[in-house]
Protein backbone atom coordinates (compact mmCIF):
# COMPACT_ATOMS: atom_id res chain seq x y z
CA UNK A 1 0.00 0.00 0.00
CA UNK A 2 1.48 3.37 -1.08
CA UNK A 3 2.11 6.01 1.59
CA UNK A 4 -0.46 8.36 0.04
CA UNK A 5 -3.10 5.64 -0.03
CA UNK A 6 -2.30 4.71 3.57
CA UNK A 7 -2.66 8.32 4.69
CA UNK A 8 -6.00 8.56 2.85
CA UNK A 9 -7.19 5.34 4.47
CA UNK A 10 -6.16 6.50 7.93
CA UNK A 11 -7.88 9.85 7.37
CA UNK A 12 -11.07 8.04 6.34
CA UNK A 13 -10.86 5.76 9.37
CA UNK A 14 -10.35 8.76 11.66
CA UNK A 15 -13.55 10.30 10.32
CA UNK A 16 -15.24 6.92 10.77
CA UNK A 17 -14.14 6.79 14.42
CA UNK A 18 -15.61 10.26 15.07
CA UNK A 19 -18.86 9.17 13.43
CA UNK A 20 -18.92 5.95 15.48
CA UNK A 21 -18.44 7.83 18.73
CA UNK A 22 -21.31 10.22 17.94
CA UNK A 23 -23.77 7.76 16.42
CA UNK A 24 -22.84 4.42 18.00
CA UNK A 25 -26.46 3.60 18.88
CA UNK A 26 -27.66 4.12 15.32
CA UNK A 27 -24.85 1.95 13.94
CA UNK A 28 -25.68 -0.81 16.44
CA UNK A 29 -29.36 -0.73 15.45
CA UNK A 30 -28.48 -0.75 11.74
CA UNK A 31 -26.09 -3.69 12.19
CA UNK A 32 -28.71 -5.69 14.10
CA UNK A 33 -31.33 -5.03 11.40
CA UNK A 34 -28.83 -6.12 8.72
CA UNK A 35 -28.00 -9.22 10.72
CA UNK A 36 -31.67 -10.15 11.06
CA UNK A 37 -32.18 -9.63 7.33
CA UNK A 38 -29.18 -11.75 6.35
CA UNK A 39 -30.06 -14.27 9.04
CA UNK A 40 -33.34 -14.76 7.20
CA UNK A 41 -31.35 -15.23 3.99
CA UNK A 42 -29.36 -17.99 5.68
CA UNK A 43 -32.57 -20.03 5.97
CA UNK A 44 -32.46 -20.34 2.18
CA UNK A 45 -29.06 -22.01 2.11
CA UNK A 46 -28.93 -24.79 -0.46
CA UNK A 47 -26.92 -27.93 0.20
CA UNK A 48 -25.41 -29.60 -2.85
CA UNK A 49 -24.68 -33.28 -2.30
CA UNK A 50 -24.39 -34.27 -5.95
CA UNK A 51 -20.71 -33.88 -6.77
CA UNK A 52 -21.43 -34.09 -10.51
CA UNK A 53 -23.19 -30.72 -10.33
CA UNK A 54 -20.04 -29.19 -8.84
CA UNK A 55 -18.07 -30.12 -11.95
CA UNK A 56 -17.52 -27.77 -14.97
CA UNK A 57 -20.58 -28.65 -17.06
CA UNK A 58 -19.44 -26.77 -20.19
CA UNK A 59 -16.29 -28.84 -20.80
CA UNK A 60 -16.65 -31.34 -23.69
CA UNK A 61 -15.93 -34.40 -21.55
CA UNK A 62 -18.71 -33.51 -19.09
CA UNK A 63 -21.14 -32.60 -21.88
CA UNK A 64 -20.52 -36.00 -23.46
CA UNK A 65 -20.95 -37.70 -20.09
CA UNK A 66 -24.36 -36.04 -19.66
CA UNK A 67 -25.45 -37.14 -23.12
CA UNK A 68 -24.38 -40.73 -22.48
CA UNK A 69 -26.04 -40.77 -19.08
CA UNK A 70 -29.26 -39.37 -20.55
CA UNK A 71 -29.23 -41.89 -23.40
CA UNK A 72 -28.25 -45.10 -21.66
CA UNK A 73 -28.91 -44.61 -17.97
CA UNK A 74 -32.09 -42.56 -18.20
CA UNK A 75 -32.99 -41.85 -14.60
CA UNK A 76 -31.68 -42.46 -11.13
CA UNK A 77 -33.09 -45.44 -9.24
CA UNK A 78 -33.68 -46.17 -5.63
CA UNK A 79 -32.29 -49.67 -5.27
CA UNK A 80 -33.83 -52.10 -2.80
CA UNK A 81 -31.51 -55.01 -2.05
CA UNK A 82 -33.34 -58.12 -0.81
CA UNK A 83 -30.67 -60.04 1.13
CA UNK A 84 -30.48 -63.34 2.98
CA UNK A 85 -29.33 -63.20 6.56
CA UNK A 86 -28.76 -66.71 7.86
CA UNK A 87 -27.32 -65.45 11.15
CA UNK A 88 -30.72 -64.58 12.58
CA UNK A 89 -31.05 -68.00 14.20
CA UNK A 90 -34.68 -68.31 13.08
CA UNK A 91 -36.03 -71.67 11.94
CA UNK A 92 -37.04 -72.55 8.39
CA UNK A 93 -35.31 -69.54 6.87
CA UNK A 94 -34.75 -69.37 3.07
CA UNK A 95 -31.32 -70.45 1.82
CA UNK A 96 -31.95 -69.24 -1.73
CA UNK A 97 -33.24 -65.77 -2.55
CA UNK A 98 -35.50 -67.39 -5.18
CA UNK A 99 -37.48 -69.07 -2.41
CA UNK A 100 -41.26 -68.72 -3.19
CA UNK A 101 -41.83 -66.88 0.10
CA UNK A 102 -39.28 -64.25 -0.88
CA UNK A 103 -40.69 -63.94 -4.38
CA UNK A 104 -44.19 -63.48 -2.94
CA UNK A 105 -42.99 -60.67 -0.67
CA UNK A 106 -41.26 -58.96 -3.62
CA UNK A 107 -44.46 -59.21 -5.66
CA UNK A 108 -46.34 -57.57 -2.79
CA UNK A 109 -43.73 -54.81 -2.53
CA UNK A 110 -43.81 -54.27 -6.31
CA UNK A 111 -47.57 -53.71 -6.22
CA UNK A 112 -47.33 -51.27 -3.33
CA UNK A 113 -44.57 -49.26 -5.01
CA UNK A 114 -46.49 -49.02 -8.30
CA UNK A 115 -49.42 -47.55 -6.37
CA UNK A 116 -47.28 -44.66 -5.08
CA UNK A 117 -47.85 -41.45 -7.06
CA UNK A 118 -44.27 -40.25 -6.59
CA UNK A 119 -42.76 -43.39 -8.15
CA UNK A 120 -42.70 -43.47 -11.92
CA UNK A 121 -41.43 -47.00 -12.60
CA UNK A 122 -40.63 -50.20 -10.71
CA UNK A 123 -38.44 -53.05 -11.96
CA UNK A 124 -38.33 -56.44 -10.24
CA UNK A 125 -39.10 -60.12 -10.79
CA UNK A 126 -42.78 -59.51 -9.96
CA UNK A 127 -43.97 -59.20 -13.62
CA UNK A 128 -42.54 -62.69 -14.28
CA UNK A 129 -45.06 -64.14 -11.84
CA UNK A 130 -48.28 -62.52 -13.05
CA UNK A 131 -49.89 -65.98 -13.17
CA UNK A 132 -48.95 -66.63 -9.57
CA UNK A 133 -45.90 -67.69 -7.59
CA UNK A 134 -45.04 -71.43 -7.76
CA UNK A 135 -45.21 -73.31 -4.50
CA UNK A 136 -41.66 -74.68 -4.64
CA UNK A 137 -38.17 -73.43 -5.48
CA UNK A 138 -37.88 -75.56 -8.61
CA UNK A 139 -41.04 -73.97 -10.01
CA UNK A 140 -39.59 -70.49 -9.43
CA UNK A 141 -36.36 -71.54 -11.17
CA UNK A 142 -38.31 -72.76 -14.22
CA UNK A 143 -40.18 -69.46 -14.50
CA UNK A 144 -37.01 -67.41 -14.20
CA UNK A 145 -35.09 -69.57 -16.68
CA UNK A 146 -37.82 -68.89 -19.28
CA UNK A 147 -37.37 -65.13 -18.98
CA UNK A 148 -34.41 -63.60 -20.82
CA UNK A 149 -32.32 -61.28 -18.65
CA UNK A 150 -33.84 -62.33 -15.33
CA UNK A 151 -30.37 -63.20 -13.98
CA UNK A 152 -29.47 -59.49 -13.97
CA UNK A 153 -31.69 -59.06 -10.90
CA UNK A 154 -29.68 -61.62 -8.86
CA UNK A 155 -26.08 -62.04 -7.76
CA UNK A 156 -24.08 -65.14 -8.64
CA UNK A 157 -24.85 -67.20 -5.52
CA UNK A 158 -28.51 -66.09 -5.37
CA UNK A 159 -28.22 -64.49 -1.95
CA UNK A 160 -29.26 -61.00 -3.14
CA UNK A 161 -32.13 -59.85 -5.35
CA UNK A 162 -32.59 -56.29 -6.56
CA UNK A 163 -35.71 -54.15 -6.91
CA UNK A 164 -35.46 -50.81 -8.73
CA UNK A 165 -37.83 -47.94 -7.98
CA UNK A 166 -37.54 -44.80 -10.10
CA UNK A 167 -38.91 -41.56 -8.53
CA UNK A 168 -40.63 -39.07 -10.84
CA UNK A 169 -37.99 -36.94 -12.59
CA UNK A 170 -37.39 -33.44 -11.27
CA UNK A 171 -38.37 -34.07 -7.68
CA UNK A 172 -36.81 -31.75 -5.13
CA UNK A 173 -34.59 -32.94 -2.32
CA UNK A 174 -37.50 -32.90 0.13
CA UNK A 175 -39.72 -34.87 -2.27
CA UNK A 176 -37.00 -37.46 -2.88
CA UNK A 177 -36.61 -37.80 0.89
CA UNK A 178 -40.36 -38.27 1.25
CA UNK A 179 -40.36 -40.86 -1.55
CA UNK A 180 -37.53 -42.77 0.13
CA UNK A 181 -39.49 -42.73 3.38
CA UNK A 182 -42.57 -44.04 1.54
CA UNK A 183 -40.50 -46.91 0.18
CA UNK A 184 -39.25 -47.65 3.68
CA UNK A 185 -42.83 -47.75 5.01
CA UNK A 186 -43.93 -50.02 2.17
CA UNK A 187 -41.09 -52.39 3.02
CA UNK A 188 -42.18 -52.45 6.66
CA UNK A 189 -45.79 -53.16 5.64
CA UNK A 190 -45.19 -56.26 3.48
CA UNK A 191 -44.95 -59.84 4.70
CA UNK A 192 -41.27 -60.77 4.94
CA UNK A 193 -39.92 -64.28 5.61
CA UNK A 194 -37.60 -64.70 8.58
CA UNK A 195 -33.95 -64.31 7.64
CA UNK A 196 -34.63 -61.87 4.79
CA UNK A 197 -33.64 -58.19 4.94
CA UNK A 198 -34.63 -55.28 2.69
CA UNK A 199 -31.94 -52.60 2.39
CA UNK A 200 -32.36 -49.29 0.54
CA UNK A 201 -29.51 -47.79 -1.46
CA UNK A 202 -28.93 -45.98 -4.74
CA UNK A 203 -27.82 -42.50 -5.78
CA UNK A 204 -30.84 -40.62 -4.39
CA UNK A 205 -30.61 -42.12 -0.86
CA UNK A 206 -26.83 -41.68 -0.90
CA UNK A 207 -27.17 -37.98 -1.76
CA UNK A 208 -29.79 -37.51 0.96
CA UNK A 209 -27.53 -39.19 3.51
CA UNK A 210 -24.58 -37.09 2.35
CA UNK A 211 -26.65 -33.91 2.74
CA UNK A 212 -27.62 -34.95 6.26
CA UNK A 213 -23.98 -35.55 7.18
CA UNK A 214 -22.96 -32.22 5.63
CA UNK A 215 -25.55 -30.31 7.66
CA UNK A 216 -24.57 -32.02 10.88
CA UNK A 217 -20.84 -31.54 10.22
CA UNK A 218 -21.24 -27.85 9.35
CA UNK A 219 -23.23 -27.11 12.50
CA UNK A 220 -21.01 -29.26 14.71
CA UNK A 221 -17.64 -27.97 13.47
CA UNK A 222 -18.80 -24.34 13.54
CA UNK A 223 -20.17 -24.61 17.10
CA UNK A 224 -17.09 -26.46 18.37
CA UNK A 225 -14.75 -23.89 16.81
CA UNK A 226 -16.86 -21.05 18.22
CA UNK A 227 -16.96 -22.55 21.71
CA UNK A 228 -13.21 -23.21 21.84
CA UNK A 229 -12.26 -19.79 20.51
CA UNK A 230 -14.70 -17.97 22.79
CA UNK A 231 -13.34 -19.84 25.83
CA UNK A 232 -9.77 -18.99 24.82
CA UNK A 233 -10.67 -15.33 24.28
CA UNK A 234 -12.34 -15.04 27.68
CA UNK A 235 -9.29 -16.70 29.25
CA UNK A 236 -6.75 -14.54 27.42
CA UNK A 237 -8.64 -11.29 27.99
CA UNK A 238 -9.36 -12.32 31.61
CA UNK A 239 -12.84 -10.94 31.17
CA UNK A 240 -16.04 -12.49 29.87
CA UNK A 241 -17.18 -9.10 28.54
CA UNK A 242 -13.97 -8.40 26.63
CA UNK A 243 -13.95 -11.96 25.29
CA UNK A 244 -17.49 -11.45 24.03
CA UNK A 245 -16.57 -8.13 22.39
CA UNK A 246 -13.71 -9.83 20.56
CA UNK A 247 -15.98 -12.69 19.54
CA UNK A 248 -18.89 -10.51 18.40
CA UNK A 249 -17.45 -9.66 14.93
CA UNK A 250 -17.23 -13.39 14.23
CA UNK A 251 -20.94 -13.79 14.96
CA UNK A 252 -21.72 -10.99 12.52
CA UNK A 253 -19.24 -12.30 9.94
CA UNK A 254 -20.62 -15.85 9.95
CA UNK A 255 -24.26 -14.70 9.85
CA UNK A 256 -23.64 -12.21 7.05
CA UNK A 257 -21.68 -14.78 5.03
CA UNK A 258 -24.32 -17.50 5.26
CA UNK A 259 -27.10 -14.98 4.57
CA UNK A 260 -25.36 -13.66 1.47
CA UNK A 261 -24.80 -17.21 0.26
CA UNK A 262 -28.50 -17.89 0.70
CA UNK A 263 -29.54 -14.81 -1.29
CA UNK A 264 -26.94 -15.36 -4.05
CA UNK A 265 -27.73 -19.08 -4.33
CA UNK A 266 -24.19 -20.22 -3.51
CA UNK A 267 -24.58 -23.83 -2.32
CA UNK A 268 -22.99 -25.56 0.63
CA UNK A 269 -21.04 -28.44 -0.87
CA UNK A 270 -18.27 -30.77 0.20
CA UNK A 271 -15.73 -27.99 -0.41
CA UNK A 272 -17.60 -25.25 1.50
CA UNK A 273 -19.09 -27.22 4.39
CA UNK A 274 -16.21 -26.22 6.69
CA UNK A 275 -16.20 -22.47 5.98
CA UNK A 276 -17.79 -21.61 9.35
CA UNK A 277 -14.85 -22.95 11.33
CA UNK A 278 -12.33 -21.51 8.83
CA UNK A 279 -13.83 -18.00 8.94
CA UNK A 280 -13.88 -18.07 12.74
CA UNK A 281 -10.23 -19.07 12.83
CA UNK A 282 -9.08 -16.50 10.26
CA UNK A 283 -11.27 -13.57 11.32
CA UNK A 284 -10.73 -13.62 15.07
CA UNK A 285 -7.52 -11.59 14.92
CA UNK A 286 -9.30 -8.42 13.75
CA UNK A 287 -11.44 -8.29 16.87
CA UNK A 288 -8.50 -9.12 19.13
CA UNK A 289 -6.37 -6.26 17.80
CA UNK A 290 -9.21 -3.72 17.89
CA UNK A 291 -10.41 -4.48 21.42
CA UNK A 292 -6.91 -4.82 22.86
CA UNK A 293 -5.71 -1.53 21.40
CA UNK A 294 -8.78 0.37 22.59
CA UNK A 295 -8.50 -0.82 26.19
CA UNK A 296 -4.74 -0.28 26.12
CA UNK A 297 -5.32 3.38 25.27
CA UNK A 298 -8.03 3.68 27.92
CA UNK A 299 -5.66 2.25 30.54
CA UNK A 300 -3.30 5.15 29.81
CA UNK A 301 -6.02 7.65 30.66
CA UNK A 302 -7.00 8.47 27.08
CA UNK A 303 -10.60 9.61 26.60
CA UNK A 304 -13.17 7.36 24.92
CA UNK A 305 -13.19 9.45 21.75
CA UNK A 306 -9.40 9.57 21.43
CA UNK A 307 -8.98 5.87 22.30
CA UNK A 308 -11.56 4.95 19.68
CA UNK A 309 -9.89 7.22 17.12
CA UNK A 310 -6.47 5.65 17.73
CA UNK A 311 -7.76 2.07 17.72
CA UNK A 312 -9.91 2.41 14.61
CA UNK A 313 -7.32 4.43 12.69
CA UNK A 314 -4.22 2.38 13.47
CA UNK A 315 -5.66 -1.11 13.85
CA UNK A 316 -8.22 -0.57 11.10
CA UNK A 317 -5.51 0.47 8.64
CA UNK A 318 -3.11 -2.35 9.49
CA UNK A 319 -5.76 -5.09 9.52
CA UNK A 320 -7.22 -3.73 6.27
CA UNK A 321 -3.99 -4.68 4.52
CA UNK A 322 -4.12 -8.16 6.01
CA UNK A 323 -7.78 -8.59 5.11
CA UNK A 324 -7.25 -7.25 1.60
CA UNK A 325 -4.39 -9.60 0.79
CA UNK A 326 -6.20 -12.61 2.26
CA UNK A 327 -9.37 -11.72 0.36
CA UNK A 328 -7.42 -11.32 -2.88
CA UNK A 329 -5.91 -14.78 -2.43
CA UNK A 330 -9.33 -16.32 -1.87
CA UNK A 331 -10.86 -14.44 -4.81
CA UNK A 332 -8.12 -15.94 -6.98
CA UNK A 333 -9.83 -19.30 -6.41
CA UNK A 334 -12.80 -18.01 -8.41
CA UNK A 335 -10.62 -18.26 -11.53
CA UNK A 336 -10.71 -22.05 -11.20
CA UNK A 337 -12.74 -24.02 -13.76
CA UNK A 338 -14.17 -26.11 -10.92
CA UNK A 339 -17.42 -24.63 -9.53
CA UNK A 340 -16.76 -26.10 -6.08
CA UNK A 341 -13.40 -24.29 -5.92
CA UNK A 342 -15.03 -21.08 -7.15
CA UNK A 343 -17.66 -21.30 -4.41
CA UNK A 344 -14.97 -21.93 -1.81
CA UNK A 345 -13.09 -18.80 -2.87
CA UNK A 346 -16.24 -16.68 -2.95
CA UNK A 347 -17.44 -17.71 0.50
CA UNK A 348 -14.07 -17.38 2.23
CA UNK A 349 -13.45 -13.98 0.62
CA UNK A 350 -16.88 -12.76 1.75
CA UNK A 351 -16.26 -14.13 5.23
CA UNK A 352 -12.97 -12.24 5.63
CA UNK A 353 -14.49 -9.00 4.30
CA UNK A 354 -17.46 -9.27 6.64
CA UNK A 355 -15.27 -10.06 9.65
CA UNK A 356 -13.12 -7.00 8.99
CA UNK A 357 -16.15 -4.74 8.48
CA UNK A 358 -17.72 -6.07 11.67
CA UNK A 359 -14.49 -5.57 13.65
CA UNK A 360 -13.63 -2.10 12.28
CA UNK A 361 -17.07 -0.55 11.75
CA UNK A 362 -19.59 -2.27 14.03
CA UNK A 363 -17.62 -3.61 16.99
CA UNK A 364 -16.17 -0.23 18.16
CA UNK A 365 -19.77 0.94 18.63
CA UNK A 366 -20.47 -2.01 20.92
CA UNK A 367 -17.29 -1.21 22.84
CA UNK A 368 -18.47 2.36 23.43
CA UNK A 369 -21.96 1.13 24.30
CA UNK A 370 -20.60 -1.38 26.82
CA UNK A 371 -18.37 1.23 28.42
CA UNK A 372 -21.21 3.75 28.73
CA UNK A 373 -23.33 1.11 30.47
CA UNK A 374 -20.51 0.30 32.89
CA UNK A 375 -20.01 4.03 33.57
CA UNK A 376 -23.70 4.46 34.37
CA UNK A 377 -23.64 1.43 36.66
CA UNK A 378 -20.62 2.88 38.47
CA UNK A 379 -22.32 6.28 38.79
CA UNK A 380 -25.45 4.70 40.27
CA UNK A 381 -23.34 2.66 42.70
CA UNK A 382 -21.41 5.77 43.81
CA UNK A 383 -24.62 7.70 44.36
CA UNK A 384 -25.97 4.90 46.55
CA UNK A 385 -22.66 4.67 48.43
CA UNK A 386 -22.53 8.46 49.01
CA UNK A 387 -26.16 8.41 50.07
CA UNK A 388 -25.49 5.76 52.68
CA UNK A 389 -22.44 7.65 53.95
CA UNK A 390 -24.35 10.87 54.43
Amino acid sequence: MALKDKISLERALTKLADFQCRHYKQIIVASLILTLFLGYGATGLHFQGNIEKEMPQDLPVFVLQDKIASKFRGEEFVIIAVCLNEETGAKNIPHDIRDPRVIASVVELHERLEAESSIEKVQSVAPFFMQGVPEDLEGVKRVLSSVHGSKSLFNDDYSIMLVYASPIAGLSEDKVRETTELIRKDIEAITKPAGVEYKITGMAPLIIELLRLMREDMVFTTLVAAAIIFALLALLERSFTKGFLVFLPLVFGITWTFGTMGFLGIPISISTVMIGAVIIGLGVEYGIFMVSRYYEERSHGTTTRDALRIAVTNIGASTFGSAATTTAAFFALTLSVMPMIQHLGQTLAMGIIFCWVAAAVVNPCFIVFEERIETRKLAVWLQKWVGKGS
